[in-house]
């Protein structure tokens, strides 16, 4: 897409509005992903095409596109387990409640799931961005809780790989990822809005192998969109609604868990209508000393985990086949914590 004419007559095709823009092909959305992220198109283009597909939203099709485009401009994690490992995206971080996705992976760990987690290095890029659509001031990053913790973070796919042997758990920085892509996100500060890049961390496999995603929405119609994506991907996945766009269930009240399964989509759990008899244990603020206070007490068997929590680990435990299903999760849960439901 360098040619001034094919990105004017691009640009024209998907800026028309939601009810005139067209979609790219394939091939046309793959190629220009990988120029948008190799920083071969011209600012004013990136922009453009930033607010347009915000308008106009990705097609199952161009999403396909972007992450494969993505995925093959990444260095691969040569990662070899016995069980799949779970990727959790964690861009957004929480302000209302305590940020428990380090929480969930670390259950994971201590049952025999290795978990890579990807996002804004810690100290790091979100707190000093002002954006329009989401203020990170105050909010807590998954990098700051397990730095906080004491688990180091990956410099590259290769220590990823490392960490990953040696503590079960590794959290690679979005830059160590592909610089390009850490600067696709910052162009989030000039424009004020998300778009189609902050869908593509959710979807794409950073490993050699295959993996099982864990995707948080926020707005409902990317329920049935992640759904069909994952399901014309054959992969594995669990899709929810997160927790403030996280990729963990409300510790309150448990979300609707949708399950793709060898690109099957099923819903394994529906959601929580009854009323919230007791308030389970939680952190008594969001900050990042006092989530890592709860952590501790609930791996240390002192607090449960709450039930919302328990039946995502339940689901991924099963997606992942370190269990063959979700009696013998529970069991398996159940040996690892000597209290695990709220």
């Amino acid at each position: 897409m360098t040619a001034k004419m094919n990105m004017t007559s691009l640009i024209g095709r998907v800026a028309r509005g939601r009810e005139h823009a067209e979609d790219l092909d394939y091939a046309e959305a793959k190629k220009l992903f990988a120029d948008w992220l190799h920083g071969d198109l011209p600012e004013l283009a990136m922009g453009a095409l930033w607010t347009a597909y915000r308008i106009k939203g990705e097609s199952v099709e161009e999403l396909r596109a972007f992450a494969h485009a993505l995925e093959e401009n990444i260095e691969p994690i040569a990662f070899q387990h016995s069980c799949r490992p779970i990727i959790f995206p964690s861009y957004n971080g929480t302000r209302r409640g305590a940020n428990l996705l380090p929480l969930l992976a670390m259950t994971l760990t201590r049952c025999g799931v290795p978990v890579l987690m990807h996002g804004f290095s810690a100290q790091h890029d979100a707190h000093d961005l002002l954006w329009a659509d989401h203020d990170p001031s105050g909010r807590v990053y998954s990098a700051d809780i397990l730095r906080e913790f004491g688990l180091a973070s990956a410099e590259n796919s290769h220590q990823a790989n490392t960490l990953l042997h040696l503590q079960g758990l590794s959290y690679l920085p979005v830059d160590a990822l592909h610089p390009g892509l850490g600067k696709m996100l910052a162009l989030r500060q000039q424009l004020g809005v998300r778009s189609s890049v902050h869908t593509i961390v959710k979807l794409f496999n950073p490993f050699q192998k295959p993996a099982v995603h864990c995707a948080g929405v926020t707005h409902p119609p990317y329920l049935l969109r992640l759904q069909e994506y994952f399901q014309r991907e054959q992969s594995t996945a669990l899709i929810l609604r997160g927790s403030e766009g996280e990729c963990f269930a409300n510790p309150k009240r448990r979300p609707d868990l949708h399950v793709c399964r060898q690109g099957e989509p099923v819903l394994w759990m529906e959601k929580d209508t009854q009323s919230l008899q007791q308030m389970p244990a939680l952190p008594e603020n969001p900050s990042i000393s006092a989530t890592c206070r709860y952590m501790e007490a609930v791996l240390n068997g002192r607090l449960p985990l709450p039930s919302p929590l328990v039946d995502q680990a339940l689901c991924l435990l099963c997606l992942s086949r370190r269990c063959a299903d979700m009696d013998s999760a529970r069991h398996h849960l159940a040996h690892h914590f000597s209290r695990y439901a709220a």
